[in-house]
């Protein structure tokens, strides 16, 4: 379900510079847990990358006021890592706003528990980083007010100049945050979890009336989502070669979706992903296959066939299959529309 509203973009800055944090250790009060116990604190490593335009000044003038906090930025996340059941159930948080590049909003979102849906968490980490440049860019704004007279009319020292407008200071017209989630324990049968991803921006909305304040005519907008399931272990017969058609070995299966965000293929991934997986691990632990191609293409159908997902990318690797390499496989993509047209991986 969805609701629709016009949205612009603004245009990406000919300059834009970014702030990274990596391999935040962010555990979180409520996660998907891997026994699908609700409000279960689970572990979280999260990364960010905050693009602005731009370091500029900070760089010519070589003064931190002008540049990003990213102390600050990692406190901030802390905090709203700790008060998720907040955030998760305020109307007025902003990722309750986030839309498509389309305008469309997800309204079933809002109605998740709380940390069960892995794009509210990243909504609530990406608002970390774009509300901390709301208040950068204001704070170099008030700055540049206070310093357009030569004399502080408080003191009357003199007080040093901004850098001219074309040292582009910091603005928060446009602001790009990209967010990577890893939840380690998500899943029972997949080793390394699930792993989500999406880019989230600025945009500028035309329903909010006229006179409307900037930050009620503006809402994010995630251009892009990535969902990653790695690590599902499975053991079956898989080979051409004598001696692999004796015994079962061990084949570690990942699947992988991406595509616009906001979009109604992320919320058939959240609802159904628990269920792929377990399905996936139990239905190669029964197969026999000759070849890797094969076995990707089977699993690809019921990803896509079975449980309604548009598009999925495999990729299918063997552990024991070569003495001097670790894993060695295949990875393709395929959609419903290819299972529609190739009578293919049926078992």
């Amino acid at each position: 379900m969805s609701s629709r509203s016009a949205v612009h973009i603004p245009a990406t800055p000919a300059v834009l510079d970014s702030v990274r944090l990596h391999d935040i250790e962010l555990p979180l009060p409520a996660a998907p847990d891997p026994w699908h116990r609700p409000g279960k604190p689970q572990p979280c490593t999260a990364s960010l990358k905050l693009s602005y335009s731009s370091a500029i000044a900070a760089a010519e003038k070589d003064d931190v006021s002008l540049s990003i906090d990213y102390g600050k930025l990692f406190r901030r996340l802390e905090t709203d890592a700790r008060e998720m059941a907040h955030h998760t159930s305020s109307p007025e948080h902003p990722h309750h706003r986030m839309v498509s590049v389309e305008g469309t909003r997800r309204e079933e979102m809002k109605a998740s528990e709380v940390g069960q849906d892995p794009r509210v968490t990243a909504g609530i980490v990406a608002n970390c980083g774009l509300s901390l440049l709301d208040e950068t860019a204001a704070g170099v704004r008030r700055m540049s007010h206070l310093r357009q007279s030569p004399r502080n009319s408080f003191s009357g020292a003199q007080v040093p100049a901004l850098p001219p407008a074309d040292a582009a200071p910091i603005t928060a017209e446009y602001g790009r945050c990209e967010v990577w989630l890893h939840l380690p324990k998500a899943l029972l049968r997949a080793e390394e979890g699930l792993k989500y991803r999406s880019v989230t921006v600025w945009g500028y909305t035309d329903d909010a009336g006229e006179g409307a304040l900037e930050s009620e005519s503006r809402c994010p907008v995630v251009l892009e989502e990535e969902f990653r399931i790695e690590g599902i272990r499975c053991y079956c017969i898989l080979g051409v070669n004598s001696h692999e058609r004796v015994e079962k070995q061990a084949v570690i299966i990942s699947l992988g979706f991406e595509g616009p965000g906001q979009l109604a293929w992320g919320s058939t991934i959240v609802d159904t992903y628990v269920a792929l997986t377990r399905a996936v691990a139990e239905k190669v632990d029964e197969t026999t296959f000759q070849t890797v191609e094969a076995l990707a293409t089977f699993v690809a159908r019921i990803v896509t066939v079975d449980f309604g997902n548009e598009r999925v990318t495999v990729r299918v690797e063997k552990p024991s299959a070569l003495a001097f390499v670790q894993r060695s496989g295949v990875e393709i993509t395929r959609t419903q529309a290819f299972f529609q047209s190739h009578d293919v991986a049926h078992r």
